[in-house]
């Protein structure tokens, strides 16, 4: 607990700094891996999106320890985040966002004008636990610099989740004899799907590029209306990212999975194609690259097509340097999967120290001093 005496602005920046242990750390990393190129209780416990920022923060030192989540104080984890990397209160109805020179403009009637909440959940889904030392949910000590690159992916999904007010889930799911792991997808979505509007799934080396982006934007910009069962980004155009028709794959590393009785069929149908029932021919994905995506991508998506929402390669795959397909808005590093870690690394110290340079630019006639005479005075 904090002692009761210390004002308020002391109190929640002391548990911000504890809360963030993590983007601290983060800073080893950026030193050696480096990527190429308010007072808190005025928040709410739902992200205020709009709301404007009081300027009245302070930054104070203190020593940093494992966090105790133990205490009463009303700051949430949820605040902490919003106060690092939501500042401006990007809106849900932002008329735009601009990424390297290019502007994202939405188009029509925004679809989504109030947060869903917990209507949304985000998703990761495993056959590993990840209980072992460096990686997510082991319960020893945590060092940044030591946790392995997919349990960061797994990280940036559940920050992103809290910071915006959504579910998060991670499905550990049994294995498959017969088949590849990754073909624990469809049944573990259909799962939850019934308890969600929308249920989120992203790869472990996969991650949200612009975290302060909420995901109601994205629903907009995408249109992603009541007739939209799933949504997926399409694949750079290489030749092994083609069906059997010569059309470019979609990638299940990123999906968006709308309620309705659509989706659910499409998950049964998807789940049990290698079973070559409806689709005589699928038992050829059990195995090979790229199992469940190759068997949607071939089978699945022709008699879905008008549900099926393909998403731009450039704003929902790939990665920053991938030329074509930048992950403007979702970054997958099936290409280099040791970036999904260095990335949101940066990106959360990178959040956390704008908070702390732009506290010490508003300070700046209380903290700089001029010396005109450099002279050490007399007594």
């Amino acid at each position: 607990m904090l002692p009761s005496n210390l004002p308020a602005p002391v109190r929640v920046l002391v548990l911000i700094f504890s809360v963030v242990f993590l983007v601290f750390t983060a800073a080893y990393l950026a030193y050696q891996t480096p990527a190429a190129a308010c007072v808190l209780e005025h928040y709410s416990d739902s992200p205020a999106y709009n709301s404007p920022i009081n300027k009245s923060e302070s930054i104070i030192d203190i020593t940093l320890h494992k966090p105790d989540t133990s205490h009463s104080d009303t700051t949430s984890l949820q605040q902490v985040l919003q106060f690092i990397f939501n500042p401006k209160k990007f809106s849900l109805t932002e008329p735009s966002y601009i990424a390297n020179g290019t502007e994202y403009k939405l188009h029509g009637t925004p679809l989504y004008t109030k947060p869903l909440g917990k209507d949304i959940c985000i998703v990761d889904i495993d056959t590993r636990p990840y209980t072992n030392a460096h990686q997510v949910m082991h319960a020893g000590d945590f060092v940044w610099n030591d946790i392995d690159r997919y349990s960061a992916g797994m990280l940036s999904h559940y920050t992103y989740a809290t910071l915006h007010g959504y579910d998060y889930k991670f499905i550990n799911a049994a294995n498959y004899t017969d088949r590849s792991p990754t073909w624990i997808k469809p049944s573990a979505i259909a799962h939850l799907l019934p308890s969600y509007k929308f249920v989120v799934f992203l790869d472990a080396d996969a991650a949200f590029n612009a975290m302060h982006i909420p995901l109601e934007w994205l629903l907009n910009y995408w249109h992603i209306s009541a007739d939209v069962a799933i949504a997926m980004a399409l694949d750079p155009n290489a030749p092994t990212n083609y069906d059997r028709l010569h059309r470019l794959l979609t990638n299940t590393g990123f999906m968006i999975v709308q309620h309705n009785a659509v989706a659910m069929d499409m998950l049964r149908a998807w789940d049990e194609c290698p079973g070559e029932t409806r689709y005589p021919g699928c038992a050829e994905w059990k195995q090979p690259r790229f199992h469940e995506q190759s068997a949607f991508g071939n089978y699945v998506r022709y008699d879905y097509g008008e549900w099926i929402r393909e998403l731009p390669c450039d704003e929902a795959n790939g990665e920053p340097e991938f030329g074509e397909c930048r992950g403007v808005f979702v970054s997958h590093f099936w290409w280099r999967t040791d970036n999904v870690k260095r990335y949101f690394g940066m990106n959360a110290l990178q959040a956390l120290m704008g908070r702390v340079q732009g506290e010490m630019v508003e300070r700046r006639e209380e903290v700089v001093e001029v010396q005109a005479e450099n002279v050490v005075a007399n007594g």
